[in-house]
């Protein structure tokens, strides 16, 4: 028995060995898994980083350059159209009167129209 005691306590030997190398292996690749993750979650924070600075700059641009128009609308009542009976037709008629001959006034335009009627044209006795 002694004979066969050196290669099983060899055997064992060689196992224990075995199994700390495995153990060493293993903790050597979880290690590089968690350095590839730490490096890996580094770089998408600053490209995250980047981005949304990026991002800012442009809309604080966009922000900068932004033309505000304000919609005014304006109504403006040209001949008034009288809905109820609550002016006699007398006051309708010098209402608008006075109305148009504001109108003449303001724009330019003679109060009367010409007198007479036009030339016609061709006609013989021109000079």
């Amino acid at each position: 028995m002694r004979d066969q005691l050196g290669p099983l306590l060899l055997l064992v030997a060689a196992m224990v060995f075995g199994w700390q190398a495995h153990g060493w292996y293993d903790a050597k690749l979880t290690l590089a898994v968690n350095e590839a993750g730490d490096k890996t979650r580094q770089v998408v924070a600053d490209a995250t980083q980047k981005s949304g600075e990026l991002l800012e700059e442009k809309l604080a641009e966009l922000k900068a350059n932004e033309v505000r128009t304000e919609r005014v609308i304006h109504t403006e009542t040209i001949k008034p159209v009288f809905s109820n009976v609550c002016a006699t037709d007398d006051y309708v008629r010098l209402f608008n009167e006075s109305a148009d001959q504001a109108e003449r006034v303001l724009s330019g335009k003679p109060a009367d129209s010409l007198p007479g009627h036009p030339a016609a044209s061709g006609r013989a006795d021109r000079k």
